[in-house]
């Protein structure tokens, strides 16, 4: 079985090329090989970004068989007119599967304008008929601020629900976010933040019986989940708030996501092997960004976790088993 990495991104050569033009890509500006945001936060593009050459070296560097890419999460727009961020996630997504036509190593996996809720079920739909991708990565949350288990963006999961397409859900910031602005832990900790909110909100607010087909993907090794459902658990058998949607304690909901490995940390990884197991761990990378994972496979080993188990879960949720 291959080596799948499912936690990859992608940057479209045109928001290169219009952000080094007047008012930049919805406000974000190329400067001299950079992507610079109007809240502050700036980044390198590097070649793998959107070249398929240059990202397939860098697997064959690394020991990867076949990555799913996706957006660069500070490319959402969600704080953008709906109008143009329609318009930029359908130019995005053909850009992908451009880059991914004829390169059997590479999948392409969705983006999603969820601030309006009709055209992303819609995108979603097109992507997954008419472009082949397996399912989309979304923010943890959206719009400044808005939970996924709204009933807003219940279109997009239905039709996510309809073709159990994956949902991968991955933390979206551009500037410092209040109380983490020091020491860069807007990252650091306000991801895995984000992504345990993300996740608990969905198993309390009975998401998970309304859409009961849906994968769900949860990056950086699910946030603090895994970690927490003990205590998730406690607070649903002696407070009636955790009850208010839910029937079965929090925990008995786990087996609906999945973890990427992004631990940085091999401990925590062999804990999160040991208690997850390998058919809901995938390998991740997050690359280009620095706060990547560039030894994935060194540390998959170091923790003990078969790097071709974690292979084939991940073939089933892009749905290549018969391919790899």
């Amino acid at each position: 079985m291959s080596v799948v990495d499912v936690h990859t991104h992608f940057i479209p050569a045109f928001a290169l090329t219009e952000g080094a033009q007047g008012d930049g890509m919805l406000g974000v500006h190329a400067d001299d090989g950079w992507l610079v945001h109007p809240q502050g936060f700036r980044y390198p593009v590097q070649p793998e970004y959107n070249d398929p050459a240059a990202k397939l070296a860098k697997m064959d560097e690394m020991g990867i068989d076949v990555s799913a890419l996706s957006i660069s999460p500070t490319l959402f727009f969600y704080e953008s007119p709906a109008a143009a961020a329609v318009e930029f996630a359908r130019r995005s997504n053909d850009a992908l599967a451009e880059m991914v036509a004829d390169q059997p190593r590479l999948r392409g996996l969705a983006h999603l304008p969820l601030q309006s809720p009709e055209a992303a079920a819609e995108e979603l739909r097109r992507c997954v008929g008419e472009l082949g991708f397996p399912g989309a990565q979304i923010g943890t949350s959206y719009a400044d601020g808005k939970p996924l288990d709204g009933a807003e963006l219940e279109p997009v999961f239905e039709v996510a629900d309809a073709h159990e397409a994956l949902m991968m859900l991955h933390p979206y910031y551009v500037g410092p976010k209040p109380g983490l602005e020091d020491f860069y832990l807007t990252n650091s900790l306000g991801n895995p933040i984000d992504t345990t909110v993300a996740a608990a909100r969905l198993i309390h607010s009975g998401c998970l019986d309304q859409w009961k087909r849906l994968p769900i993907v949860l990056v950086h090794a699910g946030g603090f989940l895994p970690f927490q459902l003990g205590r998730l658990d406690h607070a649903f058998s002696v407070r009636p708030e955790p009850q208010a949607s839910l029937e079965r304690s929090p925990s008995e909901y786990f087996d609906r996501f999945w973890m990427d490995t992004i631990t940085h940390g091999d401990e925590q990884l062999a804990f999160l092997s040991s208690f997850a197991g390998t058919d809901r761990i995938v390998l991740g990378t997050d690359l280009p960004f620095d706060m990547g994972d560039p030894v994935p496979l060194e540390r998959v080993r170091r923790a003990g976790v078969d790097e071709h188990a974690i292979g084939a879960t991940a073939a089933r949720l892009l749905g290549l088993e018969d391919q790899l």
